[in-house]
């Protein structure tokens, strides 16, 4: 079991941390991060300062406590309580059909959509997961010791992180013909 936990820690790690660089990699993502955060969750208008703060500080806290074995499972439930609001702040603004791209990892990025709720929800699969996976393990739950099954572990773990972040850059790609020929801007 401990190398579909190893899995689950790189893959949401590499997530989160993409994540956070995104958001503080610039003067413009950072406020755009803000803005989209404001739009996203209307009675944060005005406040969104210290939530922005509180956000980016709680996904490098994921990022940490999944990086260091004895932290792993507050690592998880971190990040399945972070996913768990994300989604629903996802989910609303799609229901109230804001046209508002979430800047989930800086940028841009497409108006959210359902692929975005959906990303979340299986990411949130995978923290809830991997929580329940540590709190059901018994003794030794160091990383994989194993070169081979490490490499293919981390693989893995890497592999799902740039999908899940490259989902617009994917959708474009995977899109219609058509939409790639009328010029529309990717985000």
């Amino acid at each position: 079991m401990n190398h579909l936990i190893d899995t689950g820690r790189i893959f949401l790690g590499l997530v989160f941390l993409c994540s956070v660089v995104g958001k503080i990699r610039g003067a413009a993502s950072y406020t755009g991060f803000r803005v989209a955060m404001a739009r996203l969750v209307p009675a944060l208008r005005g406040r969104t300062g210290p939530v922005a703060v509180l956000v980016v500080g709680a996904e490098t806290a994921v990022v940490g406590a999944l990086a260091v074995p004895a932290t792993v499972t507050a690592g998880f439930a971190l990040a399945a309580v972070l996913l768990a609001a994300f989604t629903t702040v996802l989910a609303s603004a799609l229901r109230r059909d804001e046209s508002v791209a979430c800047h989930c990892f800086g940028g841009g990025g497409q108006p959210v959509a359902l692929r975005h709720v959906l990303r979340n929800v299986g990411l949130l699969c995978v923290a809830s997961a991997g929580l329940v996976a540590r709190l059901m393990t018994t003794g030794d739950t160091a990383a994989t010791s194993r070169p081979a099954v490490f490499l293919f572990t981390a693989g893995a773990g890497v592999f799902l992180a740039l999908v899940t972040v490259a989902l617009d850059e994917l959708a474009y790609l995977l899109s219609r013909p058509e939409a790639k020929s009328t010029g529309r801007a990717r985000g």
